[in-house]
């Protein structure tokens, strides 16, 4: 028996062929099981449920997740390619299904985009760096913001929110999406930052855009939409900054305090993103 936290207050109690997943928030449980049969329902590869309980729920155990595969030693290159090509075949589909019957799910809109940089400047701009003046910082999240919302208004589906290495098992040779209950209806090029500008693994240039070709060959998107990905990855990263930040401060998480220390790249990752706007 193994317990594991996570970065909300949900805990995990992992057997041998079972997970007890806990969560003292009856609201949010109830959600995790709502989404979990709303995926299964529609083919997506999610951990089963075994048994629901008033404060936690029995799911399968699918083993290690991909981020834990690529720690736990050297992967070859053909390796890491078919893991993520595998994750990006299961995304066309996550992602193509159909905006109806989605009621349970609220919208990331211009609210959500917003409130995404708010969350980065004040904790990690302000109350991690210490920067004194954030005007400009502003300026490029009004940028940033128009894109994307514009470009969601036009283009929208059900997105999982944040899909990277902690949120994907491979089991049985095929990727299983986990953490999906925060899923909204969004745009996809949010998903594909998550997944390729991760920050827990450093992927290939070369590789991110194989990736991203190969996914809108498959999916059938706009191509047109190729162009604004840089958009939507500035917005992944100013989140997942934030969230670094305000679980390593305010939530003293120790996973999350060690990423905050190494966070540097991801931060020039997003200077430099800016520069090219």
């Amino acid at each position: 028996m193994k317990i594991v936290n996570s970065g909300s207050d949900r805990s995990f109690v992992i057997f041998k062929d079972r997970v007890i997943l806990i969560d003292p928030n009856r609201e949010s449980l109830e959600r995790y099981i709502k989404v979990s049969d709303f995926l299964n329902k529609r083919r997506i590869n999610v951990p089963k449920i075994y048994k629901v309980f008033p404060n936690f729920v029995i799911i399968r155990n699918l083993g290690k997740s991909l981020y834990s595969e690529l720690k736990s030693g050297r992967k070859t290159d053909r390796w890491l390619e078919s893991r993520y090509y595998k994750i990006i075949n299961e995304l066309v589909k996550f992602h193509s299904i159909p905006l109806k019957n989605v009621e349970i799910f609220s919208s990331f809109d211009l609210k959500v985009l917003t409130w995404e940089w708010r969350y980065f400047i004040e904790n990690y701009l302000l109350n991690y760096l210490g920067v004194k003046n954030i005007d400009r910082w502003f300026l490029f999240s009004d940028i940033v913001i128009n894109v994307c919302y514009n470009v969601y208004r036009s283009f929208s589906n059900l997105i999982h929110r944040d899909l990277q290495s902690t949120n994907v098992i491979f089991f049985r040779g095929v990727p299983y999406f986990i953490d999906f209950q925060g899923m909204m209806v969004g745009n996809f090029l949010y998903d594909l930052a998550s997944l390729l500008e991760d920050p827990y693994i450093n992927l290939p240039f070369y590789l991110k855009e194989k990736l991203l070709v190969s996914y809108f060959r498959n999916s059938g998107w706009d191509w047109s939409l190729f162009s604004v990905y840089r958009y939507y990855k500035i917005q992944r990263l100013v989140q997942v900054l934030g969230a670094f930040a305000f679980l390593s401060l305010h939530k003293n998480k120790d996973f999350f305090i060690v990423h905050l220390k190494n966070s540097e790249m991801v931060f020039r990752n997003i200077i430099e993103e800016i520069k090219k706007l």
